[in-house]
């Protein structure tokens, strides 16, 4: 198994627009540190390409980034990438599914049957909110960033050779922090936003083995 990191980028709506454009900070980690990274971005976020870049890449972290439930993940569209026939492929590596409830049943198959095999993600809905100002350029969005940043701690962190639990642990410290400084200012629609990070903080698992690392 090689070092590197394959990331799903599909873009057909505003959630994946929003998850892929912010991705971009991540690609960047991965660059300064000459970590190799395989793109599949709008409709090569399919299952077909995955699997193939998986078998010859053989990159040992995964992200996906899309809508899902709690027994596959999405790509492109309503193209699924994960439907638990093809978990055998995540055994071994690290996953990271930014995307609703994969956590729930998902992540417990992709780690079955194998010691080595971590997935991080959401047992429930992961939320985030944007301002309608900014949709036409999200990475000047404040409000989409309250939960897409602390989100983003996860795969960073790793990139820096960081266990798993670690980056967890980083990222749930950040979403807090953000809950504290909205619930502190008051302004409006705080308790909303505190609400939906107060979702994403609770929801965020780790599965199988916690101290992977991915250098």
């Amino acid at each position: 198994m090689k070092t590197g990191m394959i990331i799903t980028m599909p873009r057909h709506d505003q959630v994946t627009e929003y998850l892929s454009q912010f991705s971009a900070e991540i690609i960047e980690e991965a660059d300064s540190k000459g970590i190799s990274v395989r793109r599949l971005e709008d409709s090569e976020a399919n299952s077909e390409s995955f699997e193939k870049a998986v078998k010859k890449l053989d990159y040992n972290f995964l992200f996906f980034n899309g809508h899902g439930s709690s027994t596959e993940i999405m790509g492109h569209k309503t193209w699924i990438i994960m439907l638990g026939k093809n978990e055998s492929l995540l055994h071994d590596r690290i996953t990271y599914a930014r995307s609703c409830d994969a956590g729930r049943t998902l992540g417990f198959k992709i780690i079955q049957d194998s010691q080595r095999a971590c997935f991080i993600g959401y047992n429930k809905p992961f939320q985030f909110y944007t301002d309608d100002n900014w949709s036409s350029t999200p990475l000047k969005d404040n409000k989409a960033r309250l939960f897409l940043e602390p989100s983003n701690i996860i795969p960073i962190s790793i990139l820096k050779g960081n266990s798993a639990i670690v980056a967890c642990d980083k990222s749930k410290k950040a979403f807090m922090k953000n809950i504290h400084k909205l619930l502190k200012e008051r302004t409006e629609g705080a308790y909303l936003l505190a609400g939906a990070l107060w979702n994403n903080y609770t929801a965020q698992v780790i599965l199988g083995n916690n101290k992977a690392r991915m250098i």
